[in-house]
């Protein structure tokens, strides 16, 4: 009996139809949930607090609010209005932080400028009386520049404490001298035009800062 001629197998050809008939199982079967732990993008940077406010007092500012703004983390802008408890002033000034950490130095500077007011109060309180005079004391206002090195202790984005020392220039000026200058100098008859003095003096300030946003 004559043997019937064998078929060569074609393998290519099975495993093709295996992967066609298990493909829409295999197309049905839902994909492994994704790990929460791995992230295609890299997480963005911690921000900063960019307002708030400080409150602080010392010379020659006396008692101050200013409202803070912080266009980058190195950089602190602030304006407010102090009192000198007789009179009204406002103020504008800048910081330079240079570290984001919980000590870090800082380098500040400040002008400001008061209104004019009646300072004879303030010679009843320094208790002496060095112009020997019962004048009024009126129309007395100053300017003053400080710059400061200082020191600030807390978190950079919440909350921080501040003292800053160094020197401030200023300049007084009274505006209605005359009547004083007469009783002074005893001389009914003296001109003056109004009185201006310039000096130098130490700067201290003690204050804490508060962001909000």
């Amino acid at each position: 009996m004559p043997r019937r001629p064998s078929v060569p197998s074609r393998p290519g050809l099975t495993g093709a139809l295996v992967l066609g008939l298990a493909w829409p199982a295999l197309a049905q079967e839902p994909l492994p949930p994704p790990d929460p732990t791995v992230s295609a993008e890299p997480a963005p940077a911690p921000g900063f607090t960019r307002l708030g406010v400080s409150l602080d007092a010392g010379v020659p500012d006396g008692v101050g609010v200013s409202a803070v703004v912080r266009p980058w983390r190195w950089l602190r802008l602030h304006g407010g209005v102090t009192s000198n408890t007789l009179s009204i002033g406002l103020r504008a000034g800048a910081s330079w932080v240079p570290l984001a950490s919980t000590v870090s130095p800082s380098l500040n500077v400040d002008v400001g400028h008061y209104f004019d007011a009646k300072y004879n109060k303030l010679v009843d309180r320094l208790g002496s009386n060095p112009l020997k005079t019962d004048a009024p004391i009126e129309d007395v206002g100053y300017d003053y520049a400080s710059a400061s090195v200082g020191v600030e202790v807390g978190s950079p984005n919440r909350f921080a404490a501040f003292l800053r020392v160094g020197l401030s220039y200023s300049t007084l000026q009274v505006d209605n001298a005359e009547g004083l200058l007469r009783d002074v100098t005893d001389d009914p008859e003296l001109t003056s035009t109004p009185l201006s003095l310039r000096f130098t003096s130490p700067s201290v300030k003690l204050g804490f800062l508060l962001y909000f946003f």
